[in-house]
């Protein structure tokens, strides 16, 4: 898959679908010269680097010497992998380091390379895994100093992927400031494309924006210690007027939680210039002699076939190559969550009352929310004191139900904050970020512990593994309702609190990551005020993800539809709520197109509620493995593009597949076919709409058959089709 080609001083990564190739100047820059579809020969590729005009030249001061590059590099414009900074390549580096000197130019170059079977594994960082890939490991020199820098590629075998990272280690006798890490850049020879990005709220996650890439500087970024309600680091370029089904589409991701941006560049060459990675917003990382800064990994999918192909490959990657739970591909059960039934006002009879309730439903995990800890009976006390409130929850009682029942037993934590009305910001003052100030910043009542501390991290990991030791739980929801506001830690001098940010997302992989280690049979579902932190890092630990807090068709179909375009519904925490815009079979419909679960109080539900909502239990029990988490996700509609929702799931073997209609705004009759996708033209599929048979190639070309009546506001069409 990866070749070095020496006479043409050429790297070529290649899977037979996908070809990316980078050229060795005569400068010693690495000059990206093709990305697209498959070739069979890519050593003769010059062309492509030609954009006119004058090479770059330079004056040689010791022997006075005007000389140019006999390959005609143009500093300005080359498409590079590694750009230069303070140099006459203005366009952007994705790394910039300052010496003593108080010099900021960084000039790396090429020195040598390796080629290694597998994805390599990163220390503190969560990372792609598999044998099924090759990597490049391409040493770069600083011109004039001992800096050196690994630029890193991980290519696919059985998908089109690239894995990029940098690495910067110094070599020098003194200490150096890297003042920008980027994770990758990507330079292209055009820029007519959609810059397609997800920003968005509270309760309104992963908005759908397209905007034009235009001259000069464009960015999606955050700088709010998480990655992902405001902005979600997922984006994609789209060629114009691409469509799920055609055109090239270049989907990018990080594998990180915190603080990041996505940077486009378009200068007068018309080239498109991209950079991404940890946002250099308040970031500086001391590097004294012989440290090293990893950077994290970005990845590229890449689709000559429209927008589906490059979210189908992300599904397969996240799934396959990055998430790590040890259950994964175990059944997963259908889950009831207490908190939007009692939220903090309960006690042991009505949990037992809520458990024997949402049996009645499907439940088969029953997960307690917050309130059961310390002085917790509202948001504003006991956050931080995690030993169990033996005067309002008989916990060892609950879980004994639970598993008398045969139902898996989960349970809220939110390690990361603290409130000031707590033992333990009584007893350590000092664990919170901006400790020693006048003021704090408070959200929700807390305050941020300081998870770039060590100590901090290993006091709440005492008190989460006393419990895990006295406690059988199965599940783990872990919550982050808040950002960060004073990134400044007393357990750092001031000369390191540029690496505030980045330590913080380190102590929460820390701590995760031990978590998961000791505990593998526990699943941890990632939560942040609903989808604040819905990323690639979370998802390496955590097989899923708490969407949002917002559970209305209204908005939610929005939300799933658009997460779904970069991340697998099985990732995609669902529950099925007491709002009142829809009618429980509607919600229950669209919450299978994710994990699928309960969050009401079931004491109060009717028997036709209840029917309808067990009904839909049985249908995840029956397909949602092999169709909704193991299958391939066909987006049919999205909702902004018109007055319906619309997505389809196929089965592996095509042998089943099943659709999810949801109606907007109120229409009366008219004609309504909606075309199919994924299904084997031959087989034939009998379907639950009107209870006929047809092949795959009719409900292709003909399409379902929706026609006549009216539709109310969030009507619903879930369809099963299976083969004859």
């Amino acid at each position: 898959m990866i070749t070095y080609h020496k006479d043409a001083r050429m790297f070529v990564l290649e899977n037979g679908s996908m070809g990316y190739a980078i050229y060795v100047n005569d400068a010693g820059y690495l000059e990206t010269v093709y990305f697209g579809r498959h070739m069979e020969d890519y050593t003769d590729v010059s062309c492509m680097r030609d954009a006119g005009g004058y090479a770059t030249a330079r004056y040689l001061v010791k022997s006075g010497a005007d000389v140019g590059y006999a390959d005609g590099f143009k500093a300005d414009c080359a498409p590079l992998e590694c750009s230069p900074h303070a140099l006459s390549d203005k366009r952007g580096a994705p790394l910039i380091v300052r010496d003593g000197s108080g010099s900021y130019v960084t000039d790396f170059r090429y020195d040598s390379y390796t080629i290694e079977e597998g994805a390599p594994d990163l220390e503190e960082l969560p990372h792609a895994h598999g044998e099924n890939a090759e990597t490049l490991d391409i040493l770069l020199k600083d011109r004039t100093r001992e800096l050196w820098a690994h630029l890193v590629l991980t290519i696919f075998a059985d998908k089109d992927v690239l894995v990029k990272s940098f690495s910067v280690e110094n070599g020098t006798d003194e200490a150096v400031r890297l003042t920008r890490a980027m994770s990758m850049q990507l330079d292209l020879p055009r820029a007519d494309y959609d810059l397609v990005h997800f920003r968005g709220r509270w309760g309104k996650e992963r908005d759908y924006t397209e905007n034009i890439v235009v001259d000069g500087v464009q960015e999606v970024s955050s700088n709010l210690g998480r990655s992902s309600a405001e902005e979600n680091p997922f984006v994609y370029l789209k060629e114009r007027h691409a469509t799920m089904e055609h055109g090239e589409v270049i989907g990018f991701n990080l594998i990180y939680s915190g603080n990041f941006k996505f940077r486009t560049f378009v200068g007068p060459f018309r080239g498109l210039h991209i950079t991404y990675g940890i946002n250099d917003e308040d970031f500086e990382w001391l590097l004294e002699p012989g440290d090293d800064f990893q950077t994290p990994q970005a990845v590229i999918a890449y689709s000559a076939e429209g927008v589906d192909k490059m979210s189908q490959t992300f599904h397969r990657f996240i799934r396959e190559n990055l998430m790590t739970y040890a259950k994964n591909e175990d059944y997963k059960p259908v889950l009831f969550n207490s908190w939007e039934g009692c939220y903090f006002n309960f006690d042991t009879d009505l949990i037992l009352s809520y458990l024997e309730d949402a049996c009645e439903i499907g439940a088969e995990l029953f997960v307690l929310d917050d309130g059961w800890f310390g002085a917790r009976d509202n948001d504003a006390a006991g956050l931080g004191d995690w030993q169990v409130n033996g005067k309002k929850i008989d916990l060892k009682r609950v879980i004994d139900a639970c598993h008398a029942k045969g139902v898996r037993f989960g349970i809220w934590f939110e390690p990361e904050m603290v409130n000031p009305d707590s033992d333990l910001f009584r007893a350590h003052p000092e664990y919170v970020l901006g400790w020693g100030e006048d003021e704090l910043s408070l959200m929700r009542h807390q305050l941020h512990l300081d998870f770039a501390n060590p100590a901090v991290v290993e006091a709440i990991y005492a008190q989460m593994s006393d419990f895990l030791q006295e406690y059988s739980v199965d599940y783990i929801k872990w919550d982050y309702n808040r950002t960060v506001a004073e990134h400044v830690s007393r357990a750092y001098p001031p000369e390191r609190q540029g690496e505030i940010y980045h330590r913080l997302v380190l102590g929460y992989y820390s701590l995760l990551g031990r978590l998961t280690r000791e505990y593998p049979d526990i699943m941890f579902e990632g939560c942040s005020s609903g989808g604040g932190r819905f990323d690639m890092g979370t998802l390496y630990y955590c097989p899923q993800i708490w969407c949002s807090d917002e559970s209305d068709p209204a908005q939610r179909m929005d939300i799933q539809f658009n997460t779904s375009l970069g991340y697998p519904l099985s990732a995609i925490g669902s529950h099925v709520n007491d709002s009142k815009v829809a009618p429980y079979a509607a919600k229950a419909a669209l919450a299978l197109f994710g994990t699928y679960g309960y969050e009401m109080n079931p004491n109060v539900l009717t028997e036709t509620e209840i029917s309808d909502l067990a009904a839909h239990a049985e249908l995840y029990r029956k397909y949602h493995r092999d169709i909704i988490e193991g299958g391939t996700l066909y987006h049919l509609r999205a909702p902004h593009e018109g007055n319906y929702m619309c997505m389809q799931c196929v089965s592996q073997d095509k042998s089943a597949s099943l659709v999810l209609f949801m109606n907007k705004l109120k229409e009366l009759e008219q004609f309504r076919f909606l075309k199919l996708r994924g299904l084997d033209a031959g087989k034939r599929y009998h379907n639950t709409l009107d209870g006929c048979v047809h092949t795959g190639e009719y409900y292709m070309r003909v399409g379902l058959n929706l026609s006549g009546g009216w539709l109310t506001e969030f009507s619903h069409k879930l369809i099963l089709l299976t083969e004859e």
